[in-house]
């Protein structure tokens, strides 16, 4: 059968595309900018970088999700870059290493200059509620953040167990946003000790970032029977140090990652047999390999498609079983899961001493509707907030996080508190800096070299020219770095933190695995000899010599439709999504045909889509400004690196961050 090839437009768009990890992360974090900074040692700077985006950078090395490990390239050769417990190695790292002006390091929050430019309510003290804050703070508005609890954190610290997040570890991304800008308000239940309304009338917007904390249940008879709770509820009550008990033997229902952790802190807890029951089989669980994984080690027995139909009491009215009926898979929901069906005449029993309920959470909106008619709905889904603007039907109230979405990840979250923030800044100010951001890319030719020193001159012109590292020597052969823990025996402690972190070896070990994938190929056609010899030598058949008259295309590009004129046409077809960067094509090559392009970006925000970039690790710092409102703000850069912009006294900039005349270099148009 003739294979064809489909023709794809190379452009900045593309370029962003084929880095898939910052692609992947809801705050656009430039992963493999951090990894590489690490494999250099320089871990610092590399914190810093991973800083930048996510105000929460040093929970998420301890819990996050890490989409960036799902979408890594690496995993078609071997294992996905272990990107978050490098994060979780340079936030201990540098908290423990780093001394500013003679004091242990604090995650600096942004400095205040000047009185604020508006005054923002947050309902909730979560990762959503606190990164917004976080950004309206470094936009000049001032932030007043309320709580229910006496402490921040939302669900890291009520619903993340200690043993997986250390409570030091919250409190140092509190630190680096609590500023004069931002006050604190805990002990403080929004609709009892201050009224929605209040809130409305004495700031210019609120966000309502309150989580979801709702418990949701089965219905089943005997569910309201003791021994029967809530997961989270046992979960907040364990973490904070409240009296909670647990039998011998404790059954929880769920197959995330609230279930997990339930599962978890039972056996921490004294539990000796926990029987973990989901309706679905395990390929439909959402909590990633490693959780899952973790969670088994501990000896949790897990228990698939089977529903529950019925609590069992004993005389006192205390749990003593749970009848179940065995399940199979039917047709996928609207989620794309295979809805569960119960099977007739399967029913079993599991004997028990305690039933807890990770079955999911929704966003508690009563107190909404006491001030605010416009809120009184049937069901939270049913409250109107605008997906663009995150606004609600009271055009000061938006909604964001958890409380918008229903229950996400901690990243997921932390996204969508700082796109709420952008929103509000839009409100408060069309002219808001976050709109604002200069758009640039640059696409900067390389020589890669095949010198024992892994050192390269790059050929461009004169003092323009470049130095370029190589991949290191045996990149493509470590394996994945695999994190210490604990061993079972010793993990009784609720404050154990069984992830015992990356040795320095290990962290730059698994940082040099990175493929670098904003550097791609590109072949020259004017210098091509048509020699073959690119394609006989990649290992991971990246090239493909092939007939124009194979090549696909949406007449979009006219120099296809021009190529495919010429009879006995050949052309060069790059898969990019397969290249290691080994770079053979380019040392194999007798012309020079094949160079290496690094592709740098800043793209700004449309919509409620956060900014990214992904420009050079070294200079990242150095592009960065102030703009007399933040020390880390949301990514704005030089404008003399915007595309367009016209330079002042005849001098712009090389990329690079220096000064240069203008007649010697352009900025890349594309």
């Amino acid at each position: 059968m003739r294979e064809l090839y489909q023709v794809v437009e190379v452009g900045p768009a593309w370029y962003q595309e084929n880095i898939p990890c910052q692609e992947a992360c809801p705050v656009k974090t430039n992963c493999r900018g951090y990894l590489n900074l690490a494999a250099a040692g320089e871990f610092e700077k590399a914190w810093e970088l991973a800083l930048d985006p996510n105000p929460m950078a040093s929970i998420c090395g301890s819990v996050c999700a890490a989409p960036c490990e799902t979408a890594c390239r690496r995993k078609e050769i071997d294992k996905p870059l272990s990107i978050r417990y490098v994060k979780k190695y340079l936030s201990d790292w540098t908290h423990q290493n780093v001394r500013v002006d003679g004091h242990a390091y604090t995650q600096p929050p942004a400095p205040v200059f000047g009185p604020p430019r508006g005054k923002v309510a947050i309902v909730g003290a979560g990762c959503a509620g606190l990164s917004a804050a976080s950004d309206l703070s470094k936009l000049g508005f001032g932030v007043t953040v309320y709580d229910a609890l006496d402490q921040a954190g939302g669900t890291t610290l009520a619903g993340v167990p200690p043993f997986r997040l250390p409570r030091e570890v919250i409190d140092r991304d509190i630190a680096g946003i609590v500023n004069e800008n931002v006050d604190l308000r805990l002990s403080t239940y929004v609709g009892r000790d201050v009224s929605l309304r209040q809130l409305h009338d004495d700031n210019d917007a609120v966000l309502v970032a309150a989580g979801c904390f709702e418990p949701n249940y089965i219905g089943i008879p005997g569910e309201e029977a003791d021994g029967v709770m809530a997961g989270i509820v046992f979960l907040e009550r364990a973490y904070r140090g409240r009296p909670v008990e647990v039998g011998k033997r404790v059954l929880v229902l769920g197959g995330g990652y609230t279930a997990m952790d339930c599962a978890s802190t039972s056996w921490r807890l004294g539990a000796e047999h926990i029987y973990v029951v989901y309706r679905r089989s395990q390929e439909e669980m959402v909590v990633d390999e490693e959780e899952l994984t973790e969670t088994q080690r501990e000896g949790i027995e897990f228990v698939y498609l089977a529903s529950p139909t019925e609590v069992l009491t004993d005389p006192n009215g205390h749990v003593r079983a749970v009848v179940f009926v065995r399940n199979k898979l039917g047709d996928p929901d609207a989620k794309g899961r295979r809805s569960p069906v119960a099977i007739p005449g399967t029913e079993f029993e599991i004997p028990c001493d305690n039933v807890l309920l990770a079955l999911g959470q929704a966003p508690e909106t009563s107190w909404l509707a006491d001030e605010f008619p416009e809120f009184r709905v049937k069901r939270w889904r049913d409250i109107k907030v605008d997906p663009e603007t995150y606004q609600t039907i009271v055009p000061k109230i938006f909604m964001g996080g958890d409380y918008r979405t229903a229950p996400t990840t901690i990243i997921e979250a932390v996204a969508d508190g700082r796109s709420a923030a952008q929103q509000i800044a839009r409100f408060l100010d069309p002219n808001a800096v976050s709109v604002n951001v200069p758009e640039y890319h640059e696409v900067v030719t390389l020589r890669r070299s095949s010198t024992p020193d892994n050192l390269g001159m790059i050929s461009l012109e004169g003092e323009l020219a470049r130095v370029y590292h190589n991949m290191s020597v045996d990149y493509d052969r470590i394996p994945r770095q695999e994190m210490p823990k604990l061993g079972k025996q010793d993990r009784r402690g609720l404050f154990l933190e069984v992830n015992q972190g990356y040795t320095e070896a290990q962290a730059i070990a698994e940082s040099d695995r990175c493929l670098k994938c904003n550097f791609n190929i590109e072949i020259i056609g004017e210098l091509c000899i048509i020699c073959g010899g690119c394609v006989d030598v990649c290992p991971m058949d990246v090239i493909h010599m092939v007939d124009m008259s194979d090549i696909v295309d949406d007449g979009s590009i006219p120099a296809v439709g021009e190529a495919k004129k010429w009879q006995n046409g050949v052309a060069f077809y790059l898969d990019e999504t397969a290249c290691i960067r080994c770079a053979l094509c380019i040392i194999r090559c007798p012309t020079d045909a094949i160079t290496m392009n690094r592709y740098g970006t800043v793209m700004p925000a449309v919509g409620n889509v956060l900014p990214k970039e992904s420009i050079d690790d070294e200079i990242h710092l150095d592009l960065t400004v102030a703009a007399k409102k933040a020390a880390r703000p949301l990514p704005q850069y030089d404008p003399n690196l915007a595309v367009g912009y016209k330079p002042v006294n005849g001098h712009t900039h090389d990329g690079n961050g220096h000064r240069v005349e203008t007649k010697e270099k352009e900025l890349v148009k594309h």
